[in-house]
């Protein structure tokens, strides 16, 4: 049990923050799918199914680009989709993280009493590493 303890957050770590998400129509689970960068290299008929995105951290990492892609195709494979094709890949700003600090100072200057209000403030964008893809089927030939 003690080692179960240590093992949970190690493997958190390891396994990365990645969502993947789908939308779109699913049929029996598939035992391959093929990977397209562009819509214009599928030599067959199909149709879009479906979109997949899958997202990380943007400072993840355990999340390589190779992993996010097995990732969208075991859903892919899932979905029972035929092939998926790269649409999108970069990061992505999801809000941003802004701090003050408010500082006021009084001090006697020729005779009279004046106040220094100083603030600084930071800020920093949250970003996450985002791929989408096109879930397609392809079209039987009669």
């Amino acid at each position: 049990m003690k080692n179960l303890k240590v093992l949970v957050p190690v493997l958190t770590i390891l396994c990365g923050c990645a969502t993947i998400n789908y939308i779109g129509t699913s049929y029996p689970p598939t035992d391959h799918v093929d990977l397209y960068f562009s819509e214009a290299d599928i030599e067959r008929d199909y149709r879009v199914v479906g979109r997949i995105v899958a997202t990380a951290d943007a400072d993840e990492l355990f999340y390589s680009s190779e992993k996010f892609t097995e990732a969208i195709l075991k859903k892919a494979r899932e979905k029972g989709a035929d092939g998926v094709v790269i649409s999108e890949f970069g990061n992505v700003a999801t809000g941003v993280s802004e701090s003050r600090q408010r500082t006021e100072e009084t001090k006697e200057k020729r005779d009279k009493w004046i106040t220094i209000e100083t603030e600084n403030v930071s800020s920093s964008v949250e970003e996450k590493r985002r791929i989408e893809a096109l879930a397609i089927k392809y079209k039987v030939e009669q």
